[in-house]
C-alpha cells in the first residue's frame, strides 16, 4: 500500500510539473501588434520570426495585424499585446493621457508621409494651399499637414480639408489637389498609375519642421520592469531581422508572401525598399540603426501641444529608452542603405 502511495504522489507530482511547464510555455509566449496588415511594411520582425532570431534570443514571439479599429498602442496599455508598432508621437500623447509606454528601439528616422500634388496643380509649396484641397487621414494622422499649414502661416479655413479613404482612388478622380501617403504604400501605388516622380510636387514635413517621425517599437513599463530579458531579446531580433530584408529585399519579400499570399511579390519588394528609405536617415547613417533621438521627439511634442491633443509636455526621456538598443550587439547596428 506503501508503494502505490509513492507512486501516486510521485505521479501527482510529475503531473504538476506538467501543467506547470505548460503554464510557463503559455505564459511567455510575447506578441508584437504589427500597425496593418502583414505586408514588406513590417519585414523587419517577419524575417526576424521566420529565420528564428525571436527563438534564438529566448523569446516566443507571435505577429498580429492591426487594422482601422485596432490600434496597438490601445492593446499593448491593456495588456493584450506585449509590443506594438507605432510611432513617437503616439507613444507622447499616451503617456500624456497617463497610459507609460515606452519606445525601446526606433527603426524608421522620418516621417512615413508626404503629400503630394500633380505639377499642373501649381501648388509648389504649403503657402499656395489656399483655395485648394488637401485629402488627409483623420484619427491623429492629419496633425502633420494641419502643423504644416501652421508653419506656413495659412489658416485651415482657407484650405478644404477631407478625409480621405485608405486608397488614390479619389484623389486619380481629382477630388482634391493634395494627397497624404506613405512612402511605402500609396505612394508606390501613385506610380504604378504610370506617374513619374518629375509629375509631381510633394509637400516635405521636414521642410517644414514638423515632421513626425515613424516606425518603432514600444512596450510598457510593467513589461520592462518584469521582462527586461524578453525586451531585449526582441529588439536584438528586429534589428536583425531588417538587417536581412534591407541587404535583399527580394528574398526578403518571398518570406512575406509565405505569412500573407494575397500579396503581389513585386510590390512586396519596393514596399521593403520604400522602408530602407524611411530607415536610412538620421542616426542610420552613422551606423547606429534602431536609436532614437530626442530632438525628433521635442518635434513630435510641439506638434501635439500645438494641436491640443496633450494638455501639457511630458517628461520626453520617460518615454523613450535607448538602453536595450545599446545593449545589443554592435553588428546588428548597420544596415544596406544602398538599394
Amino acid at each position: 500500500m506503501k508503494s502505490k502511495i509513492s507512486i501516486l504522489k510521485h505521479s501527482l507530482q510529475m503531473m504538476t510539473v506538467l501543467v506547470l511547464s505548460m503554464w510557463v510555455a503559455v505564459s511567455s509566449a510575447e506578441t508584437m501588434r504589427l500597425e496593418w496588415v502583414i505586408q514588406g511594411q513590417f519585414a523587419g520582425p517577419i524575417v526576424a520570426l521566420d529565420k528564428g532570431y525571436y527563438e534564438a534570443e529566448g523569446v516566443d514571439m507571435q505577429l498580429i495585424p492591426a487594422g482601422p479599429d485596432i490600434k496597438p498602442a490601445v492593446t499593448v496599455a491593456q495588456g493584450t499585446d506585449t509590443f506594438g508598432i507605432g510611432h513617437p508621437n503616439q507613444v507622447i500623447s499616451a503617456r500624456g493621457n497617463g497610459v507609460p509606454l515606452v519606445m525601446v528601439m526606433q527603426f524608421g528616422q522620418k516621417s512615413a508621409t508626404t503629400y503630394v500634388v500633380r505639377k499642373e496643380a501649381g501648388i509648389n509649396s504649403v503657402q499656395d494651399m489656399p483655395g485648394n484641397s488637401v485629402g488627409l487621414w483623420f484619427g491623429g494622422d492629419e496633425h502633420e499637414f494641419l502643423a504644416m499649414l501652421d508653419s506656413a502661416g495659412v489658416k485651415q479655413e482657407d484650405v478644404q480639408i477631407i478625409s480621405q479613404g485608405f486608397d488614390i482612388i479619389a484623389w486619380l478622380n481629382g477630388d482634391y489637389d493634395v494627397m497624404q501617403v506613405t512612402l511605402f504604400n500609396e505612394l508606390l501605388q501613385v506610380y504604378d498609375q504610370g506617374y513619374m516622380m518629375d509629375d509631381l510636387v510633394f509637400l516635405d514635413p521636414s521642410d517644414y519642421g514638423v515632421a513626425l517621425v515613424s516606425g518603432g517599437v514600444f512596450t510598457s513599463e510593467k513589461v520592462i520592469a518584469e521582462n527586461p530579458e524578453a525586451v531585449q531579446g526582441m529588439v536584438n531580433a528586429t534589428l536583425r531581422g531588417w538587417q536581412d530584408a534591407l541587404a535583399d529585399p527580394e528574398a526578403a519579400a518571398k518570406i512575406v508572401l509565405k505569412y500573407n499570399s494575397e500579396l503581389d511579390e513585386a510590390q512586396q519588394v519596393g514596399q521593403i525598399k520604400a522602408m530602407g528609405s524611411l530607415i536610412c536617415a538620421g542616426p542610420t547613417l552613422e551606423g547606429k540603426f534602431g536609436m532614437s533621438v530626442l530632438s525628433d521627439w521635442e518635434v513630435s511634442q510641439n506638434v501635439l501641444l500645438g494641436a491640443n491633443l496633450i494638455e501639457n509636455a511630458i517628461d520626453l526621456e520617460s518615454g523613450f529608452t535607448n538602453s536595450f538598443w545599446n545593449a545589443a550587439p554592435e553588428e546588428y547596428k548597420t544596415v544596406n542603405c544602398s538599394s
